[in-house]
């Protein structure tokens, strides 16, 4: 009797300890993925954060260089006046006619620049239409070739004429060309006197993915490597009196275009790398010869 006792006893130990163990597998079963689920929700949390922070940051950037833009022009637009006004009045036969009249070109050219500056700022919405990427070079440059020359920089341009046309916003990309251009000539400006100072733009069409690769290259003192990653993070800058505005607005450019930009640097100098999608490939023909897309 007492044994039959102790093998129903045995039983109910071993169903208990089945019981048991069956019941934490499951519970360590459910633990697994109630974890996995929580490191899922951090995971889109931090996202969501990272989203919200980058956005206040646009958002701050974007008022601080209105701000700025604003009381610049209230000056210029004073100074175009009143240079409109002497032109006006002045004997066009008068030794300082010409000297006027390059100021009032120039003064408008800069109250049209902060027009289109601020408007670029308030992130006005992007107007794609089919554009030549050399183009757009050549006008970038043609707006800074004074002051090249007047820093003493050694220049040149490399333009691969088989880049079929993007869809893209020629006045942003404008804006982007020539901040990378005017960044390129305050490094080089750092160097030395006498000591050589050279910048080349180059584009490239990538057949393979269909890319026009616009590449700035000096040979400025570089930037540090631990610089480098933050590069484009707004109010992030280099300089002593820099804003930090400039490249994060490229950036954010460019990939609103589709494209990226990148950065290599080293105390031989700097290479600024932007791709962007052409319109198609039908664009090119065989021969390598450009057409007009339809």
């Amino acid at each position: 009797m007492m044994h039959a006792i102790f093998i129903a006893v045995d039983l109910v130990l071993v169903a208990f300890l089945a019981w048991f163990f069956i019941q934490y597998i499951r519970l360590n079963h459910a633990l697994k993925e109630k974890n996995a689920q929580l490191e899922s929700t951090i995971m889109e949390l931090k996202a969501a954060q990272v989203k919200l922070m980058d956005s206040g940051k646009k958002g701050a950037v974007a008022a601080l260089s209105a701000g700025l833009l604003h009381q610049i022009s209230q000056p210029i637009t004073a100074i175009h006046g009143f240079v409109r006004f002497m032109k006006k009045e002045m004997d066009i036969n008068s030794p300082f006619y010409k000297p006027v009249c390059v100021m009032d070109e120039q003064s408008f050219y800069i109250k049209d620049m902060l027009a289109n500056l601020m408007e670029l700022i308030r992130h006005r919405k992007i107007q794609k239409t089919q554009t030549s990427v050399n183009t757009v070079i050549h006008k970038s440059f043609n707006l800074l070739l004074d002051e090249l020359r007047i820093r003493r920089i050694g220049w040149d341009i490399q333009l691969d004429d088989r880049i079929p046309l993007i869809f893209g916003d020629a006045l942003h990309l404008q804006q982007v060309f020539m901040n990378l251009v005017v960044n390129a000539m305050e490094a080089l400006s750092e160097m030395p006197h006498g000591v050589l100072r050279t910048l080349l733009v180059t584009s490239k069409y990538d057949i393979e993915n269909n890319q026009a690769l616009i590449i700035f290259k000096d040979n400025g003192p570089g930037i540090a490597h631990e610089h480098q990653a933050k590069i484009f993070d707004p109010f992030f800058s280099t300089k002593v009196q820099g804003s930090g505005i400039g490249l994060a607005l490229c950036h954010d450019l460019i990939n609103e275009h589709g494209g990226s930009i990148t950065v290599q640097s080293d105390q031989e100098g700097t290479v600024f790398t932007i791709k962007l999608p052409c319109v198609s490939l039908d664009t090119v023909s065989p021969k390598g010869e450009l057409h007009e897309a339809t």
